[in-house]
């Protein structure tokens, strides 16, 4: 039964919405719709009784109207010196409305709507002789009271079952679990949206402000009162074959709570039976089974860590590359002084000018990497362009200038592969021939040629590679996550649940079951790989590279792709992370209960919180089905 107690009708105040003003048929409309069954009409700092009276009268078949003003009220407590305003809203009993009036009126005579307010002591002293509840804003409802003046308010009324507290969405389980009285109101602020209000929900329908009254207080024989309208039958349940008695179960959600090994499970196996030979549909859901199932369905196979997915490469060359590096030598001074010292013992070697040559220098394979990628991605967009019926949208000459443009671009690129490879291996074979004619020379003149490199740009080119590899490497690791959203289901009050697929590179966050392979030694490869990129001019980075190939064979790691974690888990709506925990008494507690929940079609359980199981029903289906839960967590 759905309850509106924090309503408004006008706008009163210089920042209310003018979409706050609504007429009598739009309010009784928009209720209807909405299916409030009691809703509290709280304006601010006004109470307009023809209004009051005009609108009950207006929705009186579905929907009981009370009177009430949502008032600035301050109360002792201060902040920097200064009383700390807020909101509270004072809700009567529709018997007393004409005497309510009287007392706003008295209350806010000469009152500024917009720049005054009342201590709390005041508005308390005002409704005394009437039968009001007070409801201030609190915790995330701004503007909020504060504990010191709530206990204070608590003090000025009598019964304190007529003190509630109004608050968000997030918060009111966490104030019902601390036996605070909460409630959520509307506060609408526009009337076309009205349905999509927050509103409370009762569990058992009240007809009358008096009923609500005494259900606030928890009063056994109204709430037994209210029990027994609802629809109920008896049936047998038998734990033991020497233990049998009658339950009552009500056609709305029944639970049985007791210890482990009290015969919770037992009472519900005779139930389903029982139920199962009076011909009626019956369901039965095992908690244990079901997290099974729900452990399945997390199971993260079908995923595969692939680089694509994150937009990554996979740097496999640069891994071979790392997997293969030798520091190569520098030249010794003394080849140099034997050289020297010997360039004279021969004439004709001396003649041979080609012995004191010296090694072209290779090119660093940069730009033959680039036209080797463009002729491949030109191959790629020829494949797609063959799929287009281009005459359909050419005239012949502009297709024809096409296909030519298109066969010089292929020719152009495969032209530019063809030089820098050539250049690459003329530089290779030249520098090759020349070594080899002086390792000829010098055997046969007992001689030394001129060396033909002194090896330093060699050695800074291998290591600048090496640099470059671990610095590619270390690029694609930062990749952004990737993840895959799956609806699972809605849960009551919070919207969709989906069940979020989630690709993550190596990082902080990350979790050991994310990875089959070892995340410790994970860190210990990239921690490597960042001291390598760092280091790499250093004369010990051999030593470092001869441990990284460890660590990466030992771990069979080749590529990015190894540093990919992966992992399946339930998000809402705002893609946060969602387990059914309960909060109880400020502390994360697993539910242990079992429940029996009737219901008009097939049941889905979507979540276990605060002692809450929820299932979708149809009024296509006749009859009732009986649902059991039997649910250990």
């Amino acid at each position: 039964m759905k309850i509106d107690l924090h309503c408004h009708t006008r706008k009163v105040k210089k920042g209310d919405p003018a979409t706050r003003e609504v007429t009598p048929e739009v309010f009784a409309e928009k209720i209807k719709n909405a299916d409030v069954r009691i809703v509290a009409i709280t304006n601010h700092n006004l109470f307009d009784y023809e209004q009051y009276k005009l609108f009950k009268e207006t929705v009186k078949e579905y929907c009981d109207v009370w009177p009430g003003i949502e008032i600035d009220t301050f109360g002792d407590y201060t902040k920097k010196g200064k009383p700390k305003l807020f909101h509270l809203i004072v809700v009567a009993n529709p018997a007393c409305a004409e005497k309510f009036k009287e007392k706003v009126d008295s209350l806010l005579q000469g009152f500024d709507v917009n720049k005054d307010s009342k201590h709390i002591r005041d508005v308390c002293k005002a409704f005394k002789q009437i039968d009001v509840l007070y409801i201030p804003h609190y915790l995330g409802k701004t503007p909020a009271i504060s504990d010191d003046d709530l206990e204070l308010l608590k003090l000025l009324v009598p019964d304190n079952n007529k003190v509630f507290t109004e608050t968000t969405e997030s918060s009111i389980g966490v104030l019902v679990n601390n036996d605070f009285r909460a409630l959520v109101g509307s506060d609408v602020r526009d009337w076309a949206s009205y349905e999509d209000s927050l509103f409370s929900d009762l569990r058992l329908p009240v007809s009358s402000y008096e009923q609500f009254c005494f259900l606030a207080k928890r009063d056994n024989a109204v709430i037994d009162t209210l029990l027994n309208q609802k629809k109920s039958s008896q049936y047998t349940a038998q734990p033991h074959s020497s233990v049998k008695f009658k339950l009552k179960l009500f056609e709305d959600v029944n639970i049985i709570f007791g210890q482990k090994g009290t015969g919770k499970s037992e009472i519900l196996n005779s139930l389903a039976s029982n139920l199962a030979d009076e011909g009626l549909r019956c369901v039965k859901y095992v908690g244990s089974q079901k997290e099974d199932g729900f452990k399945r369905l997390l199971s993260k196979n079908g995923m595969v860590a692939d680089c694509e997915l994150l937009g990554a490469k996979r740097c496999g060359e640069e891994f071979a590359f790392i997997r293969e590096w030798k520091d190569p030598n520098i030249t010794s001074f003394s080849l140099y002084s034997k050289w020297y010292n010997t360039r004279n013992n021969n004439a004709n070697k001396k003649s041979m000018k080609i012995t004191e040559a010296v090694n072209l220098v290779m090119p660093d394979g940069e730009e033959l990497k680039i036209v080797k990628d463009d002729r491949k991605l030109f191959i790629d967009v020829l494949k797609k362009y063959e799929q287009i019926s281009v005459e359909r949208y050419l005239k012949d000459d502009d297709f024809r200038k096409l296909e030519a443009l298109l066969q010089k671009l292929g020719d152009g690129i495969y032209s530019e592969v063809l030089n820098a490879f050539d250049y690459a291996k003329t530089v290779e074979l030249t520098n090759y021939s020349v070594d080899k004619i002086k390792e000829l020379a010098d055997k046969k003149t007992d001689t030394v040629s001129k060396p033909s490199s002194t090896g330093f740009l060699e050695y800074a080119q291998v290591h600048l590679e090496l640099k470059k590899s671990a610095d590619n490497i270390l690029k694609e690791l930062n990749t952004k996550a990737f993840f895959q959203d799956s609806a699972l289901g809605e849960l009551e009050g919070k919207g969709q649940v989906y069940i979020r697929s989630l690709y993550r590179m190596l990082c902080p966050e990350s979790r050991t079951q994310e990875f089959s392979s070892g995340i410790n030694n994970l860190k210990l490869i990239k921690a490597k790989i960042e001291e390598i990129s760092k280091d790499y001019y250093k004369a010990d980075i051999a030593s470092q590279i001869s441990t990284l190939v460890e660590l990466l064979t030992d771990n069979s790691v080749s590529s990015v792709a190894d540093f990919i974690g992966l992992s399946k888990y339930v998000v809402d709506d705002l893609g946060e992370s969602y387990e059914p925990w309960v909060k109880v008494n400020r502390v994360m507690r697993k539910v242990k209960c079992s429940m029996l929940l009737p219901q008009k079609q097939k049941a889905h359980i979507f979540a276990l919180g605060a002692v809450n199981t929820f299932a979708k029903r149809s009024s296509r289906c006749k009859g009732i089905q009986w649902t059991i839960f039997d649910c250990k967590y």
